[in-house]
């Protein structure tokens, strides 16, 4: 029997997602729930105006926020002391299934992401090396400086949930950021990493972005985030941010890593298969 539900946010139309999704959580013997994803396009002007009054959201980030939202009031209505939220380019490591199945060890957090951006609306995020918690007998979690970009793959506590459906309405910023927020919320990431994107990431759903045709054909390869990376001097970015970032509390701060790396389905199902 599966302990923590497992919610995955997707389009309706979105097939190639879904059944690329619907595949690899099937391998790995993950439960799930579909959760129709909101189109911010298709919301009428006067209530996007009612939820977001400044207009400060694209269509894509108040659509997102909307669907992820709608999942904390699951989660309420629920009472789950913890659920596991993707999104429909989510590529998972195999020993995910055990966590799911098992349960986390501790709650002390709002958020534990197994796998994001390493930057947020704050700036670079770090993770305390100095403080580790273990989330199963398999995975350890650490304190982050602050909330880092992407939402594709993370957990979220019954009292996560409460904090941040407290202050939903109205929509003042995308629903992975965390600076603007009238409380600090308890965030922690899985170290190493545990989820990734698959190789239709690159074709944007709801996201705002507009990219170029050719940089979303390169999105697709494996190679793309990487070289992205060292042609902006991310490293050297990192480097000197550690050392001029005033973080919460002492301890051992180390860069964290971005879960933007295209990993397919298909190998991802032959390492599954040889787990």
């Amino acid at each position: 029997m599966q302990v923590v539900p497992v919610f995955v946010v997707s389009l309706k139309t979105a097939s190639d997602r879904r059944a690329a999704l619907k595949s690899h959580l099937d391998d790995l013997g993950i439960q799930f729930e579909w959760i129709d994803a909101i189109r911010g396009d298709a919301l009428s002007p006067q209530y996007r105006q009612e939820v977001n009054p400044t207009g400060n959201m694209s269509p894509g980030q108040l659509g997102c926020y909307l669907s992820h939202i709608h999942i904390y009031e699951r989660i309420i209505e629920q009472a789950l002391p913890v659920a596991l939220v993707l999104e429909d380019d989510t590529v998972l490591h195999p020993s995910v299934k055990n966590l799911v199945a098992t349960g986390c060890q501790h709650l002390e957090f709002d958020y534990c992401f197994l796998g994001s951006d390493d930057r947020g609306d704050a700036g670079f995020v770090f993770y305390n090396a100095a403080t580790p918690a273990p989330l199963s007998k398999a995975h350890l979690s650490y304190p982050l400086s602050s909330g880092p970009f992407c939402t594709h793959a993370y957990l979220i506590t019954l009292e996560g949930a409460k904090k941040r459906l407290a202050c939903a309405y109205p929509a003042r910023s995308a629903i992975d950021h965390y600076h603007h927020l009238p409380y600090t919320p308890r965030l922690m990431a899985v170290v190493p990493m545990l989820a990734f994107v698959n190789e239709l990431s690159a074709v944007q759903s709801m996201s705002s972005l507009n990219w170029s045709g050719l940089q979303t054909m390169a999105r697709k390869y494996w190679w793309y985030y990487p070289l992205r990376d060292v042609l902006k001097l991310k490293g050297l970015k990192k480097w000197l941010a550690c050392r001029h970032t005033r973080f919460p509390h002492p301890g051992q701060w180390r860069p964290f890593e971005s879960a933007f790396r295209v990993v397919r389905t298909r190998w991802l199902k032959e390492h599954t298969d040889a787990s």
